[in-house]
């Protein structure tokens, strides 16, 4: 590690990690409201996953059966531009990367939308405040 000044020690990392472990648990302690924020966000973004999942489930092999039929029932030319729209992916593999897609968008949405109902308790000032206190009371 000598040889490469870029490179931090492995115990450095750790201290680095430690510390901010620290100034975290700082910030929630002194941030009236900040546990009870972040406890809610924790159970709305668990709701939202829930939600994501009952609302695009992961197909089933009967709904790519089903899918795969009505697909081999279009005309040629139409056939042909619903497999280009995929990349010529088959529907076996194009169905479960769809889902799992729109679960990630409903996901990102519902979180966003969420967030910008609940601010933090946490400003940027008052974060820049904390973390001046918390290296001068832990002098790092």
């Amino acid at each position: 590690m000598a040889d490469n000044p870029g490179k931090q020690t492995l115990l450095a990392k750790h201290r680095r990690d430690d510390l901010d472990e620290a100034r975290e648990a700082y910030l929630l302690e002194h941030t009236p409201g900040l546990k009870e924020h972040d406890a809610a966000q924790h159970r709305a973004f668990l709701q939202i996953e829930e939600d994501a999942l009952a609302r695009h489930p992961d197909p089933t092999p009967d709904d790519i059966a089903a899918a795969e039929a009505a697909e081999a029932a279009l005309p040629p030319r139409k056939r042909t531009e619903v497999q280009l729209r995929r990349s010529f992916e088959s529907l076996a593999v194009h169905l479960p990367k769809d889902a799992k897609r729109k679960r990630k968008n409903f996901v990102q949405r519902a979180q966003r939308a969420w967030n910008r109902a609940n601010p933090t308790p946490l400003t940027s000032e008052l974060e820049r405040t904390l973390t001046v206190a918390f290296i001068k009371a832990y002098g790092h």
